[in-house]
């Protein structure tokens, strides 16, 4: 591991998540994100064992910002960077790039809550090793990197 964002998930752009104006549609970059945070979580360990034995995660959060059209065909990647975590939490920070000329096309900022589900009842729960332990090595790493400054905003107010 290294104190450089996480490039653990990438795809090509597939003629269905296309729309009438001849690019992704929005709701697909939701998908490729929730695939990022997905790709993170396996990298920390978050398997079928983990969910069984100490519960799962539930996305509680996210913004995103659209910044470049991306095409059919496109190869794509995302560059993931753990901004903090605590003994519950775990917030993201995603960046979508066309992977054949590296334009930042999107980003993204997450926050999922760990859950442990009792009798149909989810309720927020402490993350469990040996995900606690991985998550403090990728977050000292990460501490390096510089934050974006636009971390934190919301969407634009209309004056």
């Amino acid at each position: 591991m290294s104190g450089k964002p996480l490039t653990i998930w990438n795809t090509v752009i597939p003629e269905n998540w296309i729309d009438y104006n001849s690019h992704m549609t929005e709701g697909y970059y939701g998908v490729a994100f929730a695939n990022a945070s997905d790709e993170f979580l396996i990298h920390i360990g978050f398997d079928s064992n983990y969910r069984t034995n100490h519960g799962t995660f539930y996305t509680v959060e996210a913004q995103i910002r659209f910044l470049e059209e991306l095409k059919e065909g496109s190869a794509i990647h995302t560059e993931t960077i753990l901004i903090g975590c605590d003994s519950k939490r775990i917030q993201l920070h995603h960046a979508l790039y066309d992977s054949n000329n590296l334009t930042l096309a999107a980003t993204q900022e997450a926050m999922l809550l760990h859950v442990t589900i009792i009798d149909d009842i989810p309720s927020v729960s402490e993350i469990q090793e040996p995900l606690k332990q991985n998550l403090i090595k990728i977050n000292n790493l990460h501490s390096e990197i510089d934050r974006p400054d636009y971390l934190g905003n919301g969407i634009r107010q209309i004056k």
